[in-house]
């Protein structure tokens, strides 16, 4: 049995049609889903299960890697359920660790499955003061998917055009929408590298993650999804893999120079390593070389 159609990839709109403010009515479809989580967690049976959290970065791959998660066997999972603007979070703009936790706990009771996950940005950790030791504490079993983007320079372009055009994500029938050429800052960028890098490191140094956790990077998720599914995310999990499938297409097709209006002004910090990212965990490089 799958959950209810309560969480979508589409981000919502900060404004309606109308320019009014939609404040109001993100806080009532708030109020409509945090009741019917309550719903099915009174009114439907518990059952054990795996909990399975992506932890990722916006524009890092994670909707096309959840897309993979919710089309194998065994396994649903949720898209941003701690993501203040969406319908999917909980009431307000801030949050406790606690209050987050409970969230999450009633999210995961609308699925049926033996593998049960969701997708937590590192800002909305952050945001909520939510550590992944809290979070294995809360769920003793369970298991973690940490996911980045090499191409620092690739994932704040896809950030700047995803923001300017409203489009998330690309499913089939959908039109890619034109967004201009965009104008890149080169303080905005090397200081937005950092911040992302240094919140990656800061989760990677968090004692006994690897022995519970998979950590790998959009570029080989993309260049062998079917290797990352059957020989490390299922089998972390607890469950056996199925076939590697999904409906999203790329978004941004172009190279660099075609999408960035200043690209010779910045193309040495493009593609300079200051703009490149790779981890591994300790003792495992082998492994993700091999992988990759």
């Amino acid at each position: 049995m799958t959950a209810p159609a309560i969480i979508r990839f589409q981000r919502p709109r900060p404004q309606s049609t109308s320019g009014k403010p939609t404040g109001f009515r993100l806080s009532v479809q708030k109020l409509r889903n945090n009741w019917r989580l309550l719903r099915h967690w009174w009114l439907r049976p518990h059952t054990e299960y795996r909990p399975l959290f992506v932890i990722a970065t916006h524009r890092s791959g994670s909707n096309l890697l959840i897309d993979y998660l919710n089309r194998q066997p065994g396994i649903g999972c949720h898209s941003e359920i701690l993501c203040a603007s969406l319908p999917f979070a909980p009431l307000g703009r801030r949050y406790s660790p606690r209050r987050a936790i409970r969230h999450i706990r009633l999210s995961l009771q609308t699925w049926r499955t033996p593998v049960r996950g969701c997708k937590l940005m590192l800002d909305q950790l952050a945001s909520s003061r939510l550590t992944t030791d809290a979070l294995t504490e809360a769920f003793p079993e369970a298991r973690f998917v940490v996911l980045y983007r090499q191409s620092l320079a690739e994932q704040f372009l896809s950030l700047k055009t995803a923001a300017a055009t409203n489009q998330w994500v690309l499913l089939p029938g959908q039109e890619a929408r034109s967004a201009p050429k965009v104008h890149i800052d080169r303080i905005e960028l090397r200081a937005w590298c950092d911040r992302t890098r240094d919140a990656y490191r800061r989760l990677l140094e968090t004692p006994g993650l690897a022995e519970r956790a998979v950590l790998l990077s959009y570029e080989d998720l993309v260049a062998d999804p079917q290797y990352w599914l059957a020989e490390q995310i299922c089998p972390l999990a607890g469950i056996e893999a199925g076939e590697a499938q999904t409906y999203l297409r790329k978004q941004n097709t172009q190279s660099l120079a075609d999408r960035i209006e200043n690209y010779r002004e910045v193309e040495a910090l493009l593609l300079s390593p200051h703009c490149r990212q790779t981890f591994y965990w300790p003792g495992r490089r082998q492994l993700l070389k091999r992988a990759a």
